[in-house]
């Protein structure tokens, strides 16, 4: 009697169900997408790391406007920057689950709407980047697929809608760093580019000054993919520090962490050490903005870059706080250099030991570390301390380094006269004595081309750019391909997207 109780309990409320479940689906299928105030202010705060003021916007637009699909997006948002700076495995197996109920969600709003395609979009490739990160590929290359088809669908139907180009941009510069041949995998997914066609189109964005409230409000998004793009695979120095000149101007974008690492990314890839040490020092932090311990990172590096032994500080905080899965090997390193240019043997062979032990092989950073590692052979002092003066943008000591022994004082094994060749040609270069820098390269190329380093990949791509700029563009072209062609394991990854990007600027020429 009891269970037919029951089973009579649940027929009285079942057409109620019925009833909530039918609005429920009615009201999402009529859903418009209101980037309202809110919302972008809700936006604002997550480019700012702002998370929790973020979720309290969100949560009160989902309690006074339930049909707007926008606050599903930017809470998928909160998350790919959650585990793109965080790296957490655990939050990645928890998050990933709920990728298609967000998507159900959005794919129940208004299709009339330019929002209706290009929200969809940036989950999909939110999430592609996600999980190649954690080495998930073969979704990844489905999801950009099919985000790269959304986005197109929604250019087509919406020309106008500007915020597309950001996405096409992204999609077409990773379908121009595919090696030649790979190239037929990207046209069987439907996907052309190159990184000058992905540049020109998130340029369009980043530029935008027109009225449009969400178009204004994309535009910092396209700024800092522009800065991080071009800081990496672009030779050309004045466009990277145009891209700083846009986020140092405006008071929005100055203080976020985001941009922060851009800013200090792009000036440390220019030279400007001791500017991106006194951003990094001045830094804002506070228990609201979600952490990004990858400055501390680079803020060890910037002071490394100096000599500064007492960086160790930065490296530890980083290795102590950072629960994710790079630049650990990267920042044991760091400190087994520390180590090394204090004297202390032992503490550089206690911190190479952790360098085996922890930590992932990624990202080439990593990678690189690890084959000091294993290798076991102590770095050249000399050699190292004009490295990391180079790095800094402090040319002139590093040639003192250099030259200011002779030679048979501190050159001993073959691997250290090809480095001796690289690090000259590198210093001469970036001093704007090409002839010289050439010279050098050439050195380092015949002597190391069969060595596993990475001096002779590195002096090819530089000689490339060099010839690139001098308009030889067939010698050029020899030299991208004989980076391409030089197969050390060490920073294999970023010289050769470097390469692919050489060449795929060269094909405007002819020659």
């Amino acid at each position: 009697m009891l269970f037919k109780r029951n089973n009579r309990k649940a027929d009285h409320f079942r057409p109620w169900l019925v009833m909530i479940a039918f609005l429920f689906y009615a009201l999402l299928s009529n859903a418009q997408y209101s980037m309202n105030e809110r919302c972008i202010a809700a936006y604002n705060k997550i480019l700012r790391l702002h998370f929790k003021e973020a979720h309290s916007l969100l949560n009160f637009e989902k309690t006074e406007n339930p049909s707007n699909p926008i606050p599903v997006y930017l809470d998928n948002y909160i998350d790919f920057l959650t585990l793109f700076i965080g790296e957490e495995r655990t939050q990645y197996d928890h998050l990933k689950n709920q990728i298609q109920s967000r998507i159900t969600l959005l794919e129940k709003g208004n299709r009339n709407s330019p929002l209706y395609l290009f929200t969809i979009a940036e989950v999909n490739l939110q999430w592609a980047f996600i999980r190649l990160k954690f080495g998930d590929y073969t979704t990844a290359a489905l999801e950009i697929r099919r985000s790269y088809q959304q986005f197109s669908d929604n250019q087509k139907k919406f020309p106008d809608f500007i915020p597309n180009q950001l996405g096409l941009g992204i999609i077409h510069i990773i379908a121009g760093l595919v090696p030649e041949n790979y190239r037929w995998v990207a046209k069987l997914a439907g996907i052309n580019g190159s990184v000058e066609k992905g540049l020109s189109e998130i340029n369009n964005l980043a530029y935008y000054d027109g009225a449009d409230k969400v178009f204004r409000m994309f535009r910092q998004e396209a700024v800092f993919y522009l800065s991080v793009v071009s800081s990496n695979l672009t030779r050309d120095k004045i466009t990277a520090m145009n891209n700083l000149q846009i986020i140092e101007t405006s008071d929005s974008l100055i203080y976020s962490p985001l941009f922060v690492f851009t800013r200090v990314s792009l000036l440390m890839k220019n030279g400007q050490n001791d500017k991106a040490r006194q951003i990094l020092e001045t830094r804002i932090t506070n228990k609201e903005t979600y952490p990004f311990y990858y400055l501390d990172y680079l803020e060890g590096m910037s002071r490394l870059n100096k000599l500064d032994l007492k960086s160790g500080f930065f490296f530890q905080k980083y290795l102590t706080e950072f629960k994710g899965i790079n630049y650990i090997k990267a920042a044991y390193q760091k400190l087994a250099w520390i180590g090394l240019l204090k004297g202390d043997t032992s503490a550089y062979n206690k911190y190479l030991e952790m360098v085996r032990r922890a930590g992932n092989s990624i990202i080439d950073e990593d990678k690189q570390a690890l084959s000091e590692a294993e290798k076991g052979i102590l770095p050249n002092v000399t050699l190292l301390r004009a490295r990391l003066l180079f790095d800094g943008g402090y040319y002139d000591h590093a040639l003192h380094e250099l030259l200011d022994n002779p030679l048979k004082t501190f050159l001993r094994t073959k691997k250290e006269f090809v480095e001796y060749a690289y690090r000259l040609g590198r210093i001469y270069h970036e001093n704007g004595n090409m002839a010289k820098a050439v010279q050098y390269y050439r050195q380092t190329i015949d002597r190391g081309k069969t060595e596993p380093y990475y001096y002779a990949a590195a002096a090819s791509f530089q000689m490339g750019i060099i010839y690139e700029n001098q308009k030889q563009f067939r010698k050029a072209d020899s030299a991208y391909r004989l980076c391409l062609s030089i197969r050390s394991p060490e920073y294999k990854t970023s010289l050769g997207q470097k390469a692919k990007a050489g060449l795929n600027r060269l094909k405007k020429y002819t020659y």
